[in-house]
């Protein structure tokens, strides 16, 4: 944000929050976005609640280690197949044993890179690179929803912020 004095607001339109997740960035940018599909060919299984502990031991699952996931367990940089296989087999034990855990597949794509600096930042944002370009992520409180973009400039017409307005949602 520019120190600049705000001369003029104005409201360029809506941003769409899902998952608590909004993006920021060059939108041709976001035709090369990966969601789910790995950049590398690599996957992480990561599991973690009440039952961790003893999935680990089941397992033989070390901790994760990653910043910002104190007592998650499962395995990083493996292959695609070998952590579906691994993140099935937790799965299955959690729902034939009844235990409480999260098991979470993730593939080594665009939304996991932002998404482990999202988890070890005390402000829940993260960044990637896509091309030239550099996506924000941001993580919110608000819910999900359409929240108005406003767009401020200085006296000479210079933009010195962008705004979303999480308390003025859309219903």
């Amino acid at each position: 944000m520019s120190e600049a004095e705000t001369e003029s607001s104005v409201r360029l339109g809506d941003v769409g929050v899902d998952w608590a997740r909004v993006l920021f960035g060059d939108a041709d940018a976001l035709n090369a976005w990966r969601h789910d599909e790995p950049v590398d060919g690599l996957a992480d299984v990561a599991f973690w609640g009440a039952a961790a502990e003893e999935a680990a031991a089941a397992f033989s699952a070390p901790e994760l280690g990653e910043p910002g996931e104190d007592g998650v367990r499962g395995w990083s940089g493996l292959a695609v197949a070998e952590a579906w296989e691994k993140a099935r087999a937790v799965q299955s034990w959690k729902e034939e044993t009844g235990r409480r855990m999260m098991v979470d597949f993730r593939p080594h794509s665009h939304h996991w890179q932002v998404m482990r600096q999202v988890r070890a930042s005390e402000v829940g944002a993260g960044t990637v690179d896509i091309g030239d370009a550099r996506l924000l992520c941001a993580m919110t409180s608000w819910g999900d929803g359409y929240f108005p973009v406003w767009v401020d400039r200085d006296a000479s017409g210079v933009v010195v912020a962008v705004r979303v307005s999480f308390s003025d949602a859309k219903e």
